[in-house]
């Protein structure tokens, strides 16, 4: 009897100490739908293209989480830039003129900024995925050169990764 008595003892407090705490509700940042790792092909526009192959991009939301501007970071695989920049998270859009860029002195310009939820297919997986699309020019580059920045969003799986 005693040890039934001990057992529904605990069991009852256990259930108790478990019915005090309060599930903690986890949201997402104030631009979501823009953010994420992304692979980026650089065309400037002629048969030329910046580098080869594709780069690594990110975004991200600002320290602030609003919903008005979100972190560009090429991570320094490209032409080194991260710099802030204006959003409309419910339109999937953003851009940015004179944007200063924070990885070295410098300004870039983003225009035409779009992300497109589900439209591009992953190149190994074939997994559907979002992508991005804008561009962009640098004050440091060449006068009148806009560079076409387009690719799609990181799967997880390895066989998309370039």
């Amino acid at each position: 009897m005693k040890k039934i008595l001990y057992i529904a003892t605990i069991a009852v407090t256990l259930f108790a100490a478990s019915s005090c705490r309060k599930e903690r509700v986890v949201g997402g940042t104030e631009v979501q739908s823009l953010a994420g790792d992304w692979w980026v092909k650089y065309d400037k526009g002629t048969s030329a293209t910046f580098g080869s192959g594709f780069y690594q991009f990110r975004t991200y939301n600002t320290s602030t989480n609003s919903a008005t501007e979100m972190w560009l970071d090429d991570v320094l695989s490209g032409w080194q830039v991260k710099g802030k920049v204006k959003t409309d998270a419910s339109a999937l859009t953003f851009s940015g003129t004179n944007v200063q860029n924070v990885t070295y002195n410098s300004k870039f310009t983003v225009t035409e900024g779009k992300v497109m939820l589900g439209v591009a297919t992953a190149p190994g997986s074939k997994a559907k995925t979002d992508s991005i699309y804008f561009k962009i020019s640098f004050d440091d580059d060449d006068p009148g050169v806009v560079y076409t920045v387009s690719g799609y969003k990181r799967t997880g799986f390895t066989t998309d990764d370039h």
